[in-house]
């Protein structure tokens, strides 16, 4: 099993995350960078028309990378929504479907 990423900035990812609930999977932040990180199945359909939307960042298959930090928090990269083996990867079509109901308007941020 592998995984994917989807990255959205903390004013966005913050609301997406609320939205999602108990639905999410595990969830890295990122607070000098101010971004939420998810695990997402790889080559999701339900996310290949988010590849053109200013905000979202897509990692996977080309040769970006992503640090994982340690289960405990002691730096400024840790998760956010802890792993477990019943929440790690979070269903791409309900962030998909998330996002889309809380994406600013073109132009930025709302």
């Amino acid at each position: 099993m592998g995984w994917h990423a989807l990255t959205l900035p903390m004013y966005l990812g913050d609301r997406v995350l609320f939205a999602l609930g108990e639905a999410a999977g595990a969830v890295i932040q990122e607070d000098v960078e101010r971004r939420l990180t998810w695990l997402v199945e790889p080559d999701s359909a339900a996310l290949q028309h988010l590849h053109d939307q200013p905000e979202v960042t897509l990692a996977g298959n080309d040769d970006s990378y992503l640090f994982v930090p340690g289960m405990t928090r002691d730096h400024t990269v840790w998760w956010r929504v802890t792993p477990t083996p019943d929440r790690l990867i979070t269903h791409a079509g309900l962030l998909a479907d998330a996002f889309a109901v809380l994406r600013p308007a073109k132009g930025g941020r709302p």
